[in-house]
């Protein structure tokens, strides 16, 4: 479809989503090499908005790292898997899940800066809490020890939550 003046070619669109691509995984390579001397196994891929990250999975939780608007962005991840699993019957699980789910927003407004969220993770059944910072490209090489000391104190984070949901 085009309109008068403004011709619009799908192919124009998909050219440049691919070179915004290309140039986000040359631009982010030395991040990746900053995370593995951090110990981590970095690896590409494309995130669900189609855009090009670095990504860590470690058993203390996760991290993206991608082009931001004004340097890197550095998402953090952990949850706590499971969190009624000990309870056997299933209808009082699924409650205490559900009741959870309508706590975690009042929590989060107590407890959580901005640069943090809390989220019920339907798939480990439990609570996923999240950071993003922005880090200025000059920090290149930092990244990789940033994430190794702010990954595990997610930990802390997710049990103050926790304890709240008794």
């Amino acid at each position: 479809m085009s309109f008068v003046g403004f011709p619009f070619h799908h192919e124009d669109a998909e050219e440049a989503a691919n070179t915004r691509i290309e140039q986000d995984r040359i631009a982010l390579d030395p991040i990746r090499q900053s995370l593995a001397d951090a110990g981590f196994y970095a690896y590409g891929m494309l995130d669900e908005q189609n855009r090009w990250s670095i990504a860590v999975d470690d058993e203390v939780g996760r991290a993206n790292v991608r082009i931001g608007d004004d340097g890197y962005e550095v998402e953090l991840w952990a949850s706590s898997p499971g969190l009624y699993a000990d309870e056997e019957n299933e209808w009082r699980r699924k409650s205490r899940a559900r009741l959870a789910r309508l706590m975690l927003p009042n929590i989060a407004r107590g407890f959580l800066d901005a640069h943090q969220h809390v989220a019920w993770d339907e798939v480990d059944e439990g609570v996923a809490v999240s950071e993003t910072y922005q880090l200025p490209f000059n920090r290149t090489g930092d990244v990789g020890e940033f994430v190794r000391i702010h990954l595990p104190e997610l930990e802390t984070v997710l049990a103050k939550i926790e304890s709240q949901l008794g």
